[in-house]
């Protein structure tokens, strides 16, 4: 949901006034929507061949109904190269990161940029209420989004 309070704004301004724009306010206005996921039996080559040929840092880990299990990185994958020389041969259960912070899609886009910030994170899942998968919002596609309220801000001061 984008919105824009420019109309109003501008009618209340003055002349060479910059009107005020609000650009994406909610998860769902910048989230992936159609998630490649992994389950937890899924091996360690599986989830880096994935990453590698779609060019992703983060994936969803579900089970059989599509529910939350975890989120492996490219972090996650680095981490356990190094501390175990036999990490291929483990499975991503193994190596994946448990009960990872969520967002729903109605989260404003301040309280999960606060979240990805205070956590130390790149990534937030997106769940439905059952806990199902239904996106995902990397710290990436926060600021394409912040990039193109900065672009509008821009072209509106012109």
């Amino acid at each position: 949901m984008y919105q824009s309070l420019s109309e109003n704004a501008s009618q209340q301004s003055h002349a060479g006034e910059l009107s005020l724009v609000i650009g994406p306010t909610e998860v769902a206005d910048v989230m992936v929507g159609k998630v490649a996921t992994l389950s937890a039996h899924h091996g360690f080559d599986e989830a880096v061949r994935l990453m590698n040929d779609r060019h992703f840092r983060h994936c969803v880990v579900v089970d059989m109904q599509g529910k939350l299990c975890g989120v492996i990185s490219d972090r996650d994958i680095l981490r356990s190269m190094a501390r175990s020389p036999n990490s291929r041969s483990k499975s991503l259960d193994q190596i994946l990161t448990r009960n990872p912070v969520t967002v729903r899609r109605n989260t404003s886009i301040l309280d999960a940029v606060s979240k990805i910030l205070s956590k130390r994170i790149n990534c937030l899942p997106v769940v439905e209420d059952d806990g199902s998968v239904c996106g995902i919002v990397t710290s990436t596609d926060l600021l394409k989004s912040y990039q193109q309220l900065l672009e509008m801000v821009h072209k509106q001061a012109r």
